[in-house]
């Protein structure tokens, strides 16, 4: 099968990278033909301000140099399919269109909830936010909830209000948790179309598994990921030993919290093979995420290590973390709860290496690469049928 592979780069990388990189080398690896179409928001970071004003207004909906590479690509190598992961700001909606005119199935990944949030993660103002809901874009602008800024969720919103014009042409969505699933359904996706995948990981862990006495913070530093429920968790609770890894707009914060107290470290943005190094010698993993997370690889990592996880009850998060079992939950934003489960992991070692077991017997059984590719061809040849049956 031959697998044209659609993704638009943030400015930053995150986990959406992660999952097509790792798709890319599943499909390959197992004798498929992958043709990548990648572009960045790099592009448009570069961009004079003239120049930015000028795709703002007249390529942010749509862009007729994406439109012709698309259907160069696809009359010179035919997929069988297209596996689309993002298409903003640089790639645009324009794809579904130039894929839909020369019939290629189209299978859209819902990494986040963009197509119906202006930033994608039903957050702000530090609660979760649902104000966008039937198209109520006009909230975000007036809030002005993305880049705290008007005019660019402005134009923003006029492009995901005319989403039904592009949305359309999507064949199958693939979803990462039931969560998800029924919240994009609430939001008026088809739930025929709409087909649960959980992500992977590459490569197997490797080296001796310790544990060094600290927990772990790894993500970006910014309000909805829970940053700064955790600070106040460790100052209010015993001096027990912190690691936070991650980059973002609350940099300052974060060192300056960790510069004042010799238990909290703060390594920045390091190497892949660095941070894995971290988890492995961790004692367990914090993720109190404060929004409405998907399937975020950090889970599947510490689970990989036989590292339970201490996450926020919110979202898909629960079903992923067992109460118990493979970690612990606490009330997101709770500063005491979170204290208190902090205190409780780090005085009971044989409940915690308990729960690191069943982590990995989770991982194991749930996460492989086999069941994945399995997952993944069946929505393929899925789509592909579905496609021919309506023809």
């Amino acid at each position: 099968m031959k697998i044209l592979i659609i993704h638009n780069h943030y400015l930053e990388k995150g986990g959406e990278d992660g999952v097509v990189s790792a798709e890319a080398k599943l499909l390959e690896g197992k004798g498929h033909k992958v043709v990548l179409y990648e572009k960045s928001n790099e592009y448009i970071k570069r961009l004079p301000l003239f120049k930015k004003l000028i795709f703002i207004l007249l390529e942010l909906n749509f862009s007729k140099t994406v439109y012709r590479e698309v259907k160069e690509i696809v009359k010179r190598e035919k997929p069988d399919i297209a596996h689309i992961h993002n298409v903003f700001f640089r790639i645009t909606p324009s794809v579904y269109f130039a894929l839909k005119e020369e019939n290629v199935p189209i299978v859209q990944s819902l990494h986040n909830y963009r197509f119906f949030c202006l930033r994608g993660t039903f957050f702000n103002n530090g609660a979760v936010c649902e104000k966008c809901k039937n198209k109520q874009f006009f909230n975000a602008v007036i809030r002005k909830c993305w880049r705290n800024s008007f005019f660019p969720p402005l134009f923003l919103a006029n492009l995901l209000y005319k989403g039904k014009s592009f949305l359309k042409n999507i064949d199958s969505y693939i979803v990462t948790s039931k969560f998800s699933r029924d919240k994009f359904i609430e939001l008026g996706l088809e739930e025929e179309r709409m087909f649960l995948k959980v992500n992977f990981l590459t490569s197997e862990p490797e080296g001796n598994i310790q544990d060094c006495n600290y927990a772990l913070f790894l993500g970006r530093l910014v309000d909805y990921k829970g940053i700064e429920t955790l600070m106040k968790a460790f100052e209010i609770g015993p001096s027990f030993n912190l690691k936070i890894i991650g980059d973002g707009p609350l940099k300052r914060e974060v060192q300056s919290f960790a510069s004042s107290r010799n238990n909290v470290e703060w390594l920045g943005r390091i190497k892949k093979d660095s941070v894995l190094e971290v988890i492995k010698n961790s004692s367990f993993v914090i993720f109190p995420s404060e929004c409405y997370e998907n399937m975020p690889l950090v889970l599947m990592e510490s689970f990989s290590f036989s590292k339970p996880v201490l996450a926020s009850r919110l979202g898909a998060i629960k079903e992923f973390v067992i109460d118990g079992v493979n970690g612990i939950l606490f009330e997101p934003g709770n500063v005491r709860d979170l204290a208190a489960k902090i205190s409780y992991l780090f005085s009971h070692n044989k409940e915690r290496t308990e729960m690191g077991k069943n982590a990995n017997k989770i991982y194991r059984e749930q996460f492989n690469k086999e069941k994945n590719y399995k997952d993944l061809m069946s929505i393929y040849t899925g789509t592909i049928n579905s496609k021919v049956k309506m023809k």
